[in-house]
């Protein structure tokens, strides 16, 4: 693992790396984990296969409606996009706070070139993290190929996702909580030295890609 350490009193600096990410199989299983239905996503091994970029949402035209079936249609639609993108599990996270847990600062992130990308057959890491109780910042820059026990269920309030990522011999959990509702996810990840969180949202597109925007 690559580290680089540097003073928190500064800004944050960016660099994004490009990857080739690839369409996913799953097989559908259902839970009854609470009174919500819920459908946990298992994914299947299978040879890699070339991404085809797509997402179907079926919109309704707004005539006749009132403002409250304006707006509980467009928070349908919404959901469906969060849906659609993390079963797509090609998507990328970008920060904008993070926090040691328990009870650390909570630092603002101002740019997109932190990130944690998720796709088909590997992992990329560039985020910031605490080191121990000092106020220093350092880096976890990183590519994983072993993604293991990669779960993600719909809830309630949106979708959880866990799984566990290796680089060499160090082994991290992460943990995402994606909201259908305001598309505000949080990462907990735990590494073999803390357990850091951060708040921000997901995206299927990198920041140099001409059609980068955010979801809102």
């Amino acid at each position: 693992m690559k580290h680089s350490v540097f003073s928190t009193c500064g800004a944050l600096s960016f660099i994004v790396c490009a990857a080739v990410a690839q369409t996913p199989q799953y097989t559908l299983e259902t839970s009854a984990a609470d009174s919500v239905p819920q459908t946990t996503i298992v994914p299947v091994q299978q040879a890699l296969v070339q991404v085809v970029e797509h997402t179907t949402v079926y919109e309704e035209p707004a005539a006749g409606m009132d403002r409250a079936q304006r707006r509980a249609y467009k928070a349908r639609v919404y959901a469906a996009k969060i849906d659609s993108l993390v079963q797509s599990r090609d998507y990328m996270f970008f920060p904008n706070s993070m926090q040691q847990l328990p009870g650390g600062m909570i630092r603002s992130i101002y740019a997109d070139y932190f990130f944690f990308g998720v796709f088909v057959d590997h992992v990329e890491v560039h985020l910031p993290t605490e080191r121990g109780i000092t106020q220093y910042v350092e880096m976890l820059n990183f590519d994983s190929m072993s993604v293991r026990d990669y779960r993600a269920a719909r809830v309630q309030w949106g979708w959880s996702v866990s799984f566990n990522i290796s680089d060499g011999n160090t082994l991290y959990h992460a943990d995402f909580a994606v909201s259908t509702a305001t598309g505000e996810t949080v990462l907990t990840l735990l590494t073999p030295d803390v357990t850091m969180r951060y708040v921000g949202w997901l995206w299927n597109k990198r920041v140099n890609d001409p059609r980068y925007r955010r979801m809102d």
